[in-house]
């Protein structure tokens, strides 16, 4: 518990020393790096203090915790992630195939379009031996 503390801290004061950083070399820098090192801080320290403060509250009621936990665990809990996720693949496989026929329509360069069509053929590629494998082992 006290080493995740230590390490949320550590995220937080790195994140405050980039936007510091980004700040304090603005001229000096380009602008994009000014603006990547701007928001990398600004993430970095609200994925801390947001740690911290969960942190914060499970040591205060434990209970509560435990129920999270078993909540968390339990079949039909998990069943409904599962199919949330394959039903959401299954979205975000279409809408990468729009945009690459949006990338040719719009004349983008050629790997743009290739780029998004390999991504929708690994992704079925992978759903059908994902799907092999569990046939097997169940």
């Amino acid at each position: 518990m006290k080493r995740m503390k230590g390490l949320y801290i550590a995220f937080i004061v790195l994140g405050l020393c980039f936007a510091a950083a980004s700040l304090i070399f603005w001229e000096a820098i380009p602008y994009s790096l000014g603006t990547m090192l701007m928001c990398s801080g600004s993430g970095m320290v609200a994925i801390g203090l947001t740690q911290l403060l969960m942190l914060r509250l499970n040591t205060k009621d434990p209970a509560q915790v435990r129920r999270k936990e078993i909540e968390v665990n339990d079949e039909r809990n998990v069943a409904i992630r599962r199919r949330a996720k394959a039903l959401s693949g299954d979205a975000l496989q279409w809408v990468v195939m729009v945009a690459a026929w949006v990338s040719l329509a719009c004349n983008a360069p050629l790997w743009v379009t290739l780029g998004m069509t390999a991504v929708f053929v690994l992704k079925s590629v992978l759903e059908v031996y994902l799907a092999a494998r569990y046939q097997r082992e169940m």
